[in-house]
């Protein structure tokens, strides 16, 4: 699908729930099982921040997975992601149900997603994205396809699109988030 960059930033500054797939997305897709045969993923930093930034600013976060993992639970949970669905076969109904959570509607939602089972919430929402090395279904599906590949910053990449259509962005983080009360409790 193709669509002008005017149509992207128009579709964009609409969008209050960032939510997407985790491996091919936060990850290079690639899976690998440690000893006691967990599977071990590598996360992007830049994909860290841009969570954070997209929280600070506002915009609400939800990861739907089709596989589960631990490590994807915590390293979710640390970015304070507050929908984190893993073992999701139907992705568009769990995306609905969390729709009706927060009382949005589809064209209020950016989704990324790089394959197949992706495609049935690549294609009702406001915003369809897929890294640069999705699946040739998905690439001809979406209606952005990020300069980044899977698991190298994909998702700061959208969250940086998403903030400069909605006029919050700047290359300046002190300029755009507000600080988040500090807690002596927590400790990072």
């Amino acid at each position: 699908m193709t669509i002008t960059t005017e149509e992207i930033t128009a579709r964009a500054r609409g969008i209050k729930l960032l939510a997407f797939d985790v491996d091919g997305v936060c990850t290079d897709g690639r899976l690998f099982y440690g000893p006691d045969g967990c599977a071990l993923h590598a996360f992007h930093a830049r994909d860290g921040l841009g969570l954070v930034r997209a929280r600070l600013a506002g915009i609400v976060c939800a990861a739907i997975s089709g596989r589960a993992s631990k490590n994807v639970d915590a390293r979710l949970n640390e970015l304070k992601v507050p929908f984190i669905r893993q073992g999701i076969r139907h992705k568009d109904r769990e995306l609905q149900t969390i729709l009706d959570e927060l009382g949005f509607a589809l064209h209020e939602v950016c989704f990324v997603g790089d394959d197949v089972n992706d495609l049935c919430c690549l294609r009702t929402v406001g915003l369809s994205v897929s890294p640069a090395d999705g699946d040739p279904a998905v690439l001809r599906s979406v209606h952005h396809v990020t300069h980044r590949v899977g698991g190298q910053g994909v998702l700061r990449e959208v969250v940086e699109l998403i903030l400069t259509a909605q006029d919050r962005w700047s290359d300046d983080e002190r300029d755009t988030t507000p600080q988040e009360p500090t807690d002596p409790q927590r400790t990072m």
